[in-house]
């Protein structure tokens, strides 16, 4: 995977486009934190750096984290380019994340499970980084059989069901609270269902803390 990104990375957002309207999952994903105040953002796997320069004007500091060197050089140029100053990318793992435990309001993990050999992993280890309300939000594929894409993208995983991502994420202790489906706009060949997981840590918010609003379950 870390020889397609680096070949790949300067034109990953248009990659990615080809899939589904980005313009459509960066919607949801906003209105998916846009009951909550978010002082800290983690986006694991960040890419390029645009779901970053999306939430900016929402949060108070944002951090991504990518494995990938030449993924981070395109997303600091991008941020810097926007004129983004309360956001900053580095390297990580993300089944090591050398951070402490509640260290963010919320954790975005966008296009990033299908390339892993243990999304379950990785979803602990970004709640373990949740404070208590905090929200995990998950963004991808829903299952398919584009066999292609393993190879020609490096896609280890098909897409994920509904409630494979929803049991991973109550495994690690978070009370899953909403799923959207977003199917693709044409029928065009290819065009694949994305999909869109939120969790809440149920730890009770202690009452100093900035707390989000809805806790019911949201299914469409």
């Amino acid at each position: 995977a870390q020889a397609y990104f680096a070949t790949h990375a300067a034109r990953w957002d248009a990659i990615r486009s080809l899939h589904v309207a980005e313009a459509r999952v960066e919607q949801e994903v906003c209105a998916a934190l846009a009951d909550m105040e978010i002082d800290t953002l983690l986006d694991l796997g960040t890419g390029t750096g645009r779901m970053l320069e999306i939430l900016s004007p929402r949060i108070q500091r944002g951090i991504g984290l990518d494995l990938s060197p030449d993924m981070l050089g395109v997303a600091r140029v991008n941020l810097e380019r926007a004129g983004v100053r309360n956001c900053a990318v580095r390297q990580g793992d993300i089944f090591n994340l050398a951070m402490p435990r509640d260290s963010f309001d919320a954790v975005l993990v966008h296009q990033v499970l299908h390339f892993l050999d243990d999304p379950a992993r990785a979803l602990r280890e970004a709640a373990r980084l949740l404070r208590p309300g905090g929200r995990l939000v998950v963004v991808d594929f829903a299952p398919h059989d584009l066999e292609f894409l393993r190879e020609a993208h490096a896609h280890r995983r098909l897409g994920f069901p509904q409630d494979a991502v929803w049991g991973w994420m109550a495994q690690a202790g978070l009370a899953p609270d909403l799923f959207r489906a977003l199917p693709p706009e044409t029928a065009t060949e290819g065009a694949l269902t994305v999909s869109i997981w939120r969790a809440r840590d149920p730890r009770p918010v202690p009452a100093s803390a900035p707390a989000a609003e809805k806790t019911d379950r949201e299914v469409a």
